[in-house]
């Protein structure tokens, strides 16, 4: 095997084949016509076998087809024999490049490949090059996927071979392409055999793939198990699906299934035993019309919105501008257009994000800042973009409500530029009937013009965003920031909160530089400084002297009524007359005379 270079996760798996080919099977390498073919009356039958388990001549495959052949890769399908029962490329007819239909592809007559290794060992495999077994076969790259029925068992494969031209990107273009369609065959045939079964649908959420769907599950009426796809037990933190089922749903994902039919939506967030957080959402057998997670059928985007989602009403509390704003992003959301945030830093940037990518099934974020200009970031780059022509083209359920997150785009690299400017040229060609796109959404610090005149952003791709761009407010120039205050101080606290009279004007009047995330930060270290149910003047003095943006004028007390000053000091310390002494710069003999002078006693 001199001169082979194999992947090193796959390595083990072709020495192991190549030793089977020369000991056990005494295959020539060097066989003239090393792949025989059935002829054409064998191969019907095995081909409206192959069609009766995949549920159907699944136009997926024609789209599959159409896209590889752009990139010089023909489309594959074999039944679970490894015979090619399926061929499809641009050139008409049955053979291309010398792969014909019904040929023979198990190992023990084909030596090791693509579509034997990925059958032998159940996921997806790529052979490439001098990989192949037979020296007539070196000149391929064969990428291949096993297709699974409703009970995970392998019913056949889908492979991509092409002419090998040693460019890495060619397999992972075909890994993403076979693996979304093969999921959508099995989720396909999953739906159908579970049809009369609560279904949930999981995945994680902002993960860094987009093709990559959700899996699903089917319950009982009990709320057990009964069936799930091929990838929920790796979601589920299991070693093997066969630990999946028989379990109640709580047990594997700490939700059972009456919570869920509760939930409006039947939609919820949830996290076990430290594992990552997971979306889940149940659709009954009343509801299997519908798409996950709740779509509209036949709808390529959610429809328009007349109210606010209550986590974009907090957003927008105390100013009309603001909910103004919040109600422009969500319509752009809906209509799908590309969408540009821009604002000072602690503006609510990554709070709107967090909102309107919480009204979409699943959402890849990507930090522009913390790309760099190496083959790693270019690649995963490359990848995103592929996905997203991979997702749209050949119309995948997952990608409805998908949002991809550009954070930080005025730092975006050259190169990434280049390639989203080329992904929203595909997006806004795209014959909008065709099927659901993703949602482009970017945050920027810095107003994006300035980069542009400055010569470090694209002006086409700055004009393909700024269509639907909105600016935040700083909190200084919104109508009411004690308003705003009431909702942080609930949402740290977890109950309502009283701010007393004297800390809302203090809020008020101050032009809180970092903006919301500096007023978070002050309410927060304000309620660990009381006593967690009311924030006092004296409580935000007190944060002042802990939080680096806090305005030092808040540390300075008003003139008001100093028995008050004094109730509230000693009320935030818990009536600890020594830490409400030393919270008010005075000594504990002088606190005591003051609290005498008042009236003023510890409660019973």
């Amino acid at each position: 095997m001199t001169g082979i270079q194999i992947e090193t996760n796959s390595r083990d798996a072709i020495l192991l084949s190549w030793s089977r080919c020369a000991h056990q099977y005494k295959l020539k390498r060097n066989a003239i016509r090393p792949i025989p073919r059935l002829q054409s009356s064998e191969v019907a039958p095995r081909l409206e076998a192959m069609v009766e388990r995949t549920g159907g001549r699944h136009g997926i495959f024609r789209r599959l087809a159409d896209i590889a052949a752009d990139v010089g890769h023909c489309l594959v399908i074999t039944d679970r024999d490894g015979i090619l029962v399926r061929l499809e490329s641009k050139e008409a007819g049955s053979d291309w490049n010398g792969i014909a239909l019904g040929s023979v592809w198990d190992e023990r007559i084909a030596g090791t490949n693509g579509v034997s290794m990925a059958l032998a060992e159940g996921r997806d495999f790529t052979v490439r090059g001098t990989e192949h077994y037979y020296s007539k076969l070196q000149v391929y790259a064969c990428t291949a996927v096993p297709l699974r029925d409703a009970s995970n068992e392998i019913i056949g494969a889908a492979s991509l071979p092409s002419i090998d031209r040693g460019n890495p990107a060619d397999t992972l273009f075909a890994k993403q392409l076979l693996g979304a369609a093969a999921s959508r065959v099995q989720h396909s045939l999953f739906e159908r055999a579970f049809r009369d079964r609560m279904i949930v649908s999981v995945a994680v959420p902002g993960r860094r793939e987009l093709v990559k769907g959700a899996e699903l599950i089917a319950l009982d009426e009990h709320g057990n198990i009964v069936g799930a796809t091929s990838g929920a037990h790796a979601i589920a933190g299991v070693p093997t699906h066969a630990e999946l089922t028989g379990k109640p749903l709580d047990a594997v994902f700490g939700t059972d299934m009456e919570s869920l039919d509760r939930v409006p939506g039947r939609g919820m967030s949830v996290r076990r035993d430290r594992g990552p957080l997971l979306d889940l959402w149940a659709r009954t057998p009343m509801d299997r019309a519908k798409p996950f997670p709740g779509w509209q059928p036949n709808s390529r985007r959610p429809a328009i919105r007349r109210r606010l989602p209550p986590s974009l009403k907090d957003l927008a509390t105390g100013s009309v501008v603001m909910a103004a704003l919040c109600e422009r992003a969500l319509n752009s959301l809906a209509h799908g257009f590309p969408l540009l945030i821009e604002g000072n830093t602690g503006t609510g940037k990554s709070a709107l994000v967090a909102s309107l990518i919480g009204e979409v099934s699943q959402s890849v974020l990507i930090d522009c800042a913390a790309l760099e200009d190496t083959e790693d970031d270019r690649a995963y780059i490359r990848t995103l973009i592929q996905q997203t022509r991979i997702a749209s083209d050949i119309n995948l359920d997952a990608l409805h409500g998908t949002a991809l997150v550009f954070d930080n785009l005025d730092e975006m690299p050259v190169y990434a530029q280049t390639a989203l400017r080329s992904a929203l040229d595909r997006l806004e060609t795209k014959d909008v009937m065709s099927g659901p796109l993703p949602q482009i959404i970017a945050t920027s610090r810095n107003p994006l013009e300035q980069s542009v005149l400055a010569g470090k952003f694209r002006d086409d791709l700055y004009y393909l965003l700024a269509g639907a761009a909105i600016k935040l407010p700083p909190l200084r120039a919104r109508e009411k920031p004690d308003a705003i205050a009431d909702v942080l101080a609930r949402s740290i606290a977890g109950h309502d909160v009283e701010i007393s009279p004297e800390a809302r004007d203090a809020i008020a009047s101050h032009d809180w530089p970092g903006n919301v995330r500096e007023l978070r930060s002050a309410l927060q270290q304000a309620l660990m400084n009381g006593d967690g149910a009311r924030i006092t003047i004296l409580d935000l003095a007190l944060a002042a002297k802990h939080v680096a943006n806090t305005p030092r004028k808040l540390a300075k007390h008003p003139a008001f009524d100093e028995k008050q000053m004094i109730h509230d000091a000693l009320k935030g310390a818990r009536w600890n007359v020594s830490k409400a002494a030393r919270n008010l710069g005075m000594g504990r003999a002088t606190i005591n005379r003051k609290m005498k002078t008042f009236g003023i006693s510890r409660p019973t």
